[in-house]
């Protein structure tokens, strides 16, 4: 089907990209946050850092070799048509490439990740695996399929019916975990205990869950939901004050903000803002 799809494109005559990301189907809404087609040729890097993230990605490459070394340390490479998914992270992964790569990011909460990977999301915490070796035969047909779709709508589409099979094969998530860990990435200073008890769970018993599920503890996660949106914010507009995004963070002062920005980095907010590629480049390594 055709959808309405937000194009992001940038040529500077060195760099050069063009996203196209849109809506799942509307009976996948909530299970999948948003499907981005891409294709780049960049000059000046090739390579970027993937920042530490709460949420999971599944990727598809459609182009020319990509390297992923995950925060982990351990890399794959993937051809044309070969795929892989990463879970959260609370450290850098690194990408690299040849300056020259297309493919479909399909972007998703991490319960979504774990039942598409028949995996729990806390066996993928820091870690990439190949979709190949995750889920067989059907991660190798979804990257042929991927590869011979004729655009970007037919790559969506196929990507809702992937979905929605993986889906209708694995038992749901835990709900209260789901929940706790939608309130603490729009909240990261909300109060653990205060969140048991909204969620009317025993504390031990719901950290404890949230652990088994997750892979970290609940207010690891949130220093984490905290960090994440003060990075977008950085992103988003790489000439602002970092103090001013530093506060709209939540970080209380500059040695909060540079202790928790070299934990889940490994860098300073001055150095993470100066490698900034503009108009949504992501991050560079070199």
């Amino acid at each position: 089907m055709q959808r309405a799809a937000t194009w992001r494109i940038h040529d500077d005559g060195v760099d050069s990209w063009a996203m196209a990301s849109a809506a799942p189907a509307a009976h996948l809404a909530g299970a999948v946050d948003r499907y981005t087609d891409y294709w780049e040729r960049t000059g000046s890097f090739t390579a970027r850092r993937e920042l530490a993230s709460t949420s999971g990605v599944l990727l598809i490459n459609l182009g020319e070799p990509l390297e992923i070394v995950a925060a982990d340390g351990r890399a794959i490479r993937l051809g044309r048509g070969e795929g892989f998914a990463g879970g959260l992270a609370d450290a850098t992964s690194i990408s690299r490439s040849t300056g020259a790569q297309s493919g479909v990011h399909l972007h998703a909460p991490l319960e979504t990740l774990g039942r598409i990977l028949g995996l729990p999301p806390a066996e993928i915490v820091n870690r990439v695996v190949r979709l190949d070796e995750a889920i067989g035969r059907e991660g190798e047909r979804l990257g042929h399929d991927l590869a011979e779709a004729r655009d970007a709508d037919e790559r969506f589409d196929r990507l809702d019916a992937f979905v929605t099979r993986r889906l209708a094969a694995s038992p749901t998530a835990d709900r209260r975990v789901i929940a706790a860990g939608a309130a603490l990435r729009k909240r990261p200073e909300t109060p653990i205990a205060a969140l048991a008890e909204r969620l009317n769970a025993d504390r031990r018993a719901f950290a404890r869950d949230f652990r088994n599920m997750l892979g970290i503890p609940p207010r690891h996660y949130a220093r984490l939901a905290r960090f994440e949106a003060f990075a977008a914010a950085i992103e988003a507009d790489p000439s602002a004050s970092l103090a001013d995004l530093a506060a709209d963070a939540g970080y209380y002062d500059q040695p909060h903000l540079n202790r928790e920005v070299r934990a889940f980095a490994a860098m300073t907010p001055a150095e993470l803002q100066r490698r900034i590629v503009p108009a949504g480049g992501g991050v560079r390594h070199e």
